[in-house]
C-alpha cells in the first residue's frame, strides 16, 4: 500500500505523436489568447494539453511583400521588397515547453 503523502507521478509521455503541417498565420492563431477567452493562461493550458496528447506542429513560413519608402537606400525601384515571415518572433515570449511544440521551417 502506497502512502497517501507520496507525490503523484507525472503523466507518462504520449504513446503517439500527431504532427500537423501548418502555415505561419495558423500558428499565430493557435497561440493568440483571443481564441481562449482572451486569456494567456487559458492559451497556455490548451497548448500544454495538446503537448500531453502528443501534438506537434511543423510551421512553414511565407513570403510577404513590404511596400517601402522609395527614398530608403536598398529599396527596389518600385519602392517595395519581400521578406520571409517564419513566426519566430511570435514564439519568442512563450515558455520553452510551448515553443517546443512548434518546429519552424526557415527560409
Amino acid at each position: 500500500s502506497e502512502s497517501s503523502s507520496a507525490a503523484a507521478a507525472p503523466p507518462p509521455p504520449p504513446c503517439r505523436q500527431i504532427t500537423f503541417v501548418i502555415g505561419t498565420d495558423t500558428m499565430v492563431r493557435i497561440i493568440n489568447p483571443k481564441y481562449y477567452d482572451n486569456s494567456y493562461d487559458n492559451m497556455l493550458a490548451a497548448a500544454r494539453e495538446m503537448i500531453e496528447e502528443g501534438v506537434h506542429f511543423v510551421v512553414g513560413g511565407r513570403v510577404e511583400q513590404i511596400k517601402g519608402d522609395s527614398s530608403v537606400e536598398g529599396d527596389t525601384n518600385e519602392g517595395s521588397r519581400t521578406i520571409f515571415v517564419t513566426g519566430e518572433e511570435e514564439l519568442a515570449t512563450l515558455p520553452d515547453d510551448v515553443k517546443g511544440m512548434f518546429t519552424i521551417i526557415k527560409e
